[in-house]
């Protein structure tokens, strides 16, 4: 008696072979399937999460700021297809080029705006094909990232945004101190230098009193500091951390509000690499007004 031969399988190409029971039968593989991440890189090499070690090794495409791949993360990308975006990518993004009266404006926002939607479509298509794409981010992509792939894209893609160790955590970190404590303060405002038409400017912010941390892109410190003692006592500390996160490079420099502009030499801070903390936090640690006593009921409170 002849037992029943267990199915024999070959690859051929893109198609399996099966043979059972003397019969050939062709099989398409099963359909990979395709997805855009969004991946936060933290703040320094050994800052990258698991999470994101593995979202990139599944990656066939990454994506990322022109020479951001190559200075930072090369040993990722091999083996993988590399898409870069200019620097300039963001500008003008929810403009309509064709309100704009400056005929250099409108001409840089059509060719922006032309170049984030080409760039958004071979997002689209290659993860249509099966594709996973991978955009990379230092930090956390949530803290002035761009999320606008996101927007862009329609609805139905495959999305995934993985958190990073963003620059506020690897910042504070380094001043081992927690920002939501300041005695009588447990606000924390994360902001950055104006841009026209702004509605909550820095110094509607600063009349709170509460924390105040500075992404640092083209801020313009003697200016911000001439606010800052209007709200702020003299005396408040102030911390500026460059590197945050990276063994090697990271400094922490401290001063005041009132002393901030004669004692750091802040023209030579490194650009886009830095962060300005002000607030009672830094000396207060956590100790609190109210040391922490619970609240009376509602109900005595009233009486």
């Amino acid at each position: 008696m002849m037992m029943p031969r267990s199915p024999l399988a070959k690859r051929i190409g893109s198609l399996v072979l099966v043979v059972t029971g003397g019969i050939l039968a062709a099989q398409a593989p099963a359909p990979s399937t395709g997805k855009f991440y969004i991946v936060g890189m933290g703040t320094a090499p050994d800052l990258i999460t698991i999470r994101a070690q593995k979202a990139i090794a599944r990656a066939d495409v990454l994506i990322a700021e022109e020479g951001a791949i190559e200075r930072d993360w090369a040993d990722l990308a091999k083996g993988k297809e590399v898409w870069q975006w200019p620097s300039n990518f963001r500008r003008f993004y929810g403009v309509d080029p064709k309100t704009l009266q400056d005929a250099d404006q409108r001409a840089q926002a059509e060719s922006l705006d032309k170049a984030r939607r080409q760039l958004i479509e071979k997002i689209r298509s290659a993860v249509a094909a099966g594709k996973v794409v991978a955009c990379l981010e230092g930090g956390d992509p949530m803290m002035y990232g761009m999320t606008l792939f996101l927007e862009m894209l329609p609805a139905g893609v495959p999305s995934e945004i993985v958190p990073g160790v963003g620059s506020f955590q690897a910042a504070s970190a380094a001043l081992k101190m927690s920002p939501p404590y300041g005695y009588d303060t447990s606000g924390v405002i994360l902001t950055a230098a104006d841009w026209p038409g702004r509605v909550d400017t820095n110094e509607k912010l600063m009349a709170a009193g509460s924390t105040m941390v500075f992404y640092t892109m083209g801020v313009d410190y003697p200016p911000l500091f001439a606010q800052l003692k209007r709200f702020y006592p003299a005396d408040t500390p102030v911390a500026v951390v460059s590197d945050a996160g990276d063994p090697n490079q990271q400094k922490v420099l401290r001063s005041t509000v009132g002393r901030f502009l004669d004692e750091v030499d802040y023209r030579s801070l490194p650009h886009n690499r830095h962060m300005l903390f002000v607030g009672k936090f830094l000396k207060a640690g956590q100790a609190r007004k109210d040391f922490l006593v619970p609240r009376a009921p509602a109900a005595e409170v009233r009486k």
